[in-house]
């Protein structure tokens, strides 16, 4: 058999067999694309890994100082102020007011303010200050004072409790409201006392948060219980400078 016949045998033999049902050139094309994606998702995951392993190792080459500073200031930046104590905010109140009285009434001297949290009591009423109580002020004391008849002292309360103007007024032989510009209302009251002078003269501001301030000065220290004389050493229009200096921050 010549090579022509076996030829057109073989072609005889396929001429037949049923056409493929894939496009070989679209199989191709496929392999080669999962290919190029799989070449892809090793780059990525090559380049996540060289992130984080110099993420974890750049702490380490920083400065020491530099990164004690960064901490410092995330630590600042993130942390609110802390809130002022009692204590100091009487502290400054009170040098305040001592420097205030001393400009007011110049024939003063020995002016010093001793204020602290919560109900203040000095003898001969206590020993000690007595353990603070749900409706004590925030804070309270005594501004001593040394005038012309001798040394005394005028009486400070400032926080949030209540106060009524009827109860406050009752007895007084003057009593009046004094609006101030920022809605808190100052109330005057000076009192006998069965005496024929003026014994007692008091001073009360109510802001509109319900914060109130009350100074009184006495015909007598109030800090010692003695030092009795003829009348007040300082009169409501002094107290109501005290209460409403603008540099006082009472809040």
């Amino acid at each position: 058999m010549s090579e022509q016949e076996i030829r057109e045998g073989m072609l005889l033999a396929v001429w037949d067999e049923p056409p493929l049902d894939f496009d070989p050139d679209t199989l191709i094309r496929r392999v080669e694309q999962k290919k190029s994606r799989r070449r892809a998702l090793v780059a990525v995951g090559v380049a996540t890994a060289v992130i984080a392993v110099a993420s974890l190792a750049l702490p380490g080459l920083l400065p020491r100082d530099r990164d004690s500073q960064l901490g410092a200031e995330t630590t600042t930046n993130s942390s609110t102020p802390p809130s002022q104590s009692v204590e100091k905010k009487a502290q400054r109140i009170g040098d305040k007011m001592a420097d205030k009285l001393g400009g007011t009434m110049t024939s003063l001297k020995d002016i010093s303010a001793s204020f602290g949290p919560g109900m203040v009591v000095y003898p001969p009423y206590a020993t000690s200050s007595p353990a603070r109580r749900p409706g004590d002020p925030e804070f309270s004391g005594y501004l001593y004072l040394t005038d012309p008849i001798g040394p005394t002292s005028l009486r400070l309360e400032a926080g949030g409790q209540g106060f009524s103007t009827k109860s406050f007024c009752s007895g007084a032989t003057l009593c009046k409201d004094v609006p101030q510009d920022d809605g808190s209302v100052v109330t005057e009251a000076e009192f006998n006392d069965g005496t024929p002078e003026i014994a007692r003269a008091e001073v009360v501001r109510v802001f509109q948060s319900g914060y109130v301030v009350r100074i009184t000065s006495h015909n007598y220290n109030p800090a010692t219980g003695s030092g009795l004389r003829q009348t007040v050493p300082v009169r409501v229009g002094v107290l109501t400078e005290l209460v409403t200096d603008p540099g006082i921050a009472w809040q």
